[in-house]
């Protein structure tokens, strides 16, 4: 789901194929959840011969690391899978991935670089999003999936006070701004993402709108001091959402909705039991290219 963040002259491909999607499961969930080394982004693929699983890392992981969380995942009687691991070109796969898909449509929402300002229809809510360094292009199912929730939420009720946890490129906040015309909170703990939100607002007419900061979850002043919130939308992986849970929850105003994605379809439960525990209960779900997004209620 996510692209390395800073420019280096090679990233790290891992493949591991395995024999069912049982086995699938296990070894995404252990690779994604691995602290040491931590992946950029995990894939499983079914293959003619079983399922071959890819996780993508900014650093050269070491084997031995790989094959320790293997054997804790499956158990060390269980069968160890082939580790390969190589290096890859670094190409600045967002703005290739980008030039290569038309843009992208999510309600009112219309997603597209400034070489597609002529196929954004006259009624939609346009996102200029172009390639850079932080992810979000709108095309992954989760942004999209985020996207769908947002222009849904948006046809039911109003909101006052939005954050938007892990902008990234500052897609959901920009068009959070854009369909409302109203002041939106935005926080990454990458500085170079949060210059691209603030650079991806002023082109789109909402710099004045989306406050962007740099901030691991909620842990800067202005973020906590600009709560309740009434709308928290957070786009980025299992393990993180889970954690943010107990951090994000006192920030959120009676009766708020949070919107989740980064997961996949099958670590819906876990998510979703996190944020249960902090009093916000499921209103409806959207799944996308085999990617989850969930919408809660704030009680």
């Amino acid at each position: 789901m996510c692209f390395a963040r800073h420019r280096r002259s090679a990233i790290f491909r891992v493949r591991i194929p395995v024999r069912n999607e049982a086995e699938a499961d296990i070894v995404s969930d252990a690779l994604s959840y691995a602290l040491e080394p931590e992946t950029s982004a995990v894939s499983m693929l079914e293959i003619d011969k079983g399922w071959l699983g890819e996780a993508w890392y900014v650093d050269e992981p070491a084997e031995k690391a790989i094959r320790a969380i293997l054997v804790n995942a499956l158990g060390p009687k269980g069968r160890t899978p082939k580790i390969v691991i190589e290096a890859i070109a670094d190409r600045n796969w967002v703005k290739e991935s980008l030039e290569a898909m038309p843009p992208v449509h999510a309600g009112r929402f219309t997603v597209y670089g400034h070489h597609d300002r002529d196929r954004v229809p006259a009624n939609a809510v346009g996102i200029e999003i172009d390639a850079g360094l932080a992810f979000g292009t709108g095309h992954h199912g989760t942004t999209l999936g985020c996207l769908t929730a947002l222009d849904r939420l948006l046809k039911a009720r109003r909101f006052h006070r939005p954050l938007d946890v892990g902008t990234g490129t500052g897609v959901l906040a920009i068009g959070y701004a854009k369909a409302t015309r109203t002041p939106v909170m935005a926080t990454d703990i990458d500085p170079i993402a949060v210059e691209i939100t603030k650079e991806n607002a002023a082109k789109n007419g909402v710099g004045g709108l989306v406050k962007a900061f740099t901030a691991n979850g909620v842990d800067q002043k202005a973020v906590r001091d600009g709560a309740p919130y009434d709308l928290v939308l957070a786009n980025i992986l299992a393990k993180p959402l889970v954690a943010l849970a107990p951090r994000v929850s006192p920030l959120i105003a009676a009766g708020g909705i949070v919107v989740l994605s980064g997961l996949l379809v099958h670590q819906r439960r876990e998510v979703e039991a996190a944020w249960r525990a902090q009093g916000c209960v499921p209103a409806f779900r959207i799944a996308i290219d085999g990617w989850a997004t969930l919408v809660l209620d704030a009680r």
